[in-house]
């Protein structure tokens, strides 16, 4: 299959395309200025280095031409932060993308379209007492995403929306997401960890997930990509162990919690830029087992 992968050169575009070059496919990673060092992809990759959002349909479509499976793993998560409303600019970063890409797919007979999204989609259907999308601008233009990519798709094309949790390891040269967690524990003895849960996953099986959906996916499908559920004091202490240091640790109460997180919404009400996470919201979710069953994406995927 040629396979063109939206954010190619990046974090998780490292491990997407090395696995689909492993498996014997033609890719294209497409990425933003500058080129990765060599070495980084390898060599049979063609590599396009640009903005898709800059590019003219004619050129979307001659980069489509002939390909397969288009994977978007570009847009905003929620650690951007926007003007408010927050919302516009997550759709202007998740949503609109798709609404221009995907009749540009059809045009270039691309039939095959994988998105790499976020596990709070999942989380919103699994738990929805606590109305994640609605209190979330990043959530809600995460399902909006999904729901444009499977109404503009119709029946003709598949879709698979990957919904990516907590995710261990690093690309060369790129260091990890848990760089704030590893600050922590060199500079405390003693660290307060949220007393809740998350699902998680290594980079590594998000790249076999997005090759074995590349291959695989029929139809409109979400996929929760999940390997273990852990409580953040076990991550925590995972951390620890590989740093080799001893620590102390002190889960949070909600009440305590609340308390610094009424403060920084108090505080966001005025400021010039705001995040994808109500600070509310988020403390509540660090307080709750946020665990999600990895079998059905395992089974179907086989990462």
């Amino acid at each position: 299959m040629k396979v063109v992968m939206i954010g190619g050169t990046g974090y998780l575009g490292y491990f997407s395309v090395w696995d689909l070059v492993k498996r014997g496919h033609q890719v294209v990673a497409m990425g933003l200025p500058p080129a990765p060092e060599p070495g980084y992809l390898p060599d049979q990759v063609e590599l396009v280095l640009a903005d898709v959002a800059t590019l003219g349909d004619d050129e979307v479509r001659q980069l489509l031409q002939g390909c397969d499976v288009l994977i978007f793993g570009g847009g905003a998560d929620g650690r951007n932060t926007f003007a408010p409303p927050v919302i516009e600019g997550y759709r202007q970063a998740n949503v609109e993308p798709i609404q221009r890409l995907v009749p540009l797919m059809h045009q270039a007979g691309c039939q095959r379209l994988v998105i790499l999204g976020s596990y709070y989609t999942a989380l919103d259907r699994t738990f929805p007492q606590l109305r994640i999308a609605e209190r979330h601008p990043y959530v809600t233009s995460r399902l909006e995403q999904s729901q444009v990519a499977f109404e503009l798709a119709g029946e003709s094309m598949s879709v698979a929306i990957l919904e990516l949790p907590y995710i261990f390891g690093a690309a060369p040269n790129r260091g990890t997401l848990w760089g704030g967690y590893i600050t922590q524990l060199q500079n405390q003895a003693e660290v307060v960890v949220p007393s809740g849960g998350t699902a998680c996953v290594t980079a590594q099986q998000v790249g076999w997930a997005v090759a074995s959906a590349c291959e695989r996916v029929e139809g409109h499908k979400h996929y929760a990509i999940v390997q273990d559920n852990l409580t953040y004091e076990q991550i925590y202490r995972l951390f620890a162990q590989a740093l080799k240091v001893e620590r102390s640790f002190q889960p949070q109460s909600l009440e305590t919690a609340l308390i610094k997180a009424r403060k920084q919404a108090e505080a966001l009400k005025t400021a010039p830029q705001c995040g994808g996470y109500d600070p509310i919201g988020m403390a509540e979710m660090q307080a709750t087992q946020l665990f999600l069953d990895p079998m059905p994406a395992i089974e179907a995927l086989d990462y």
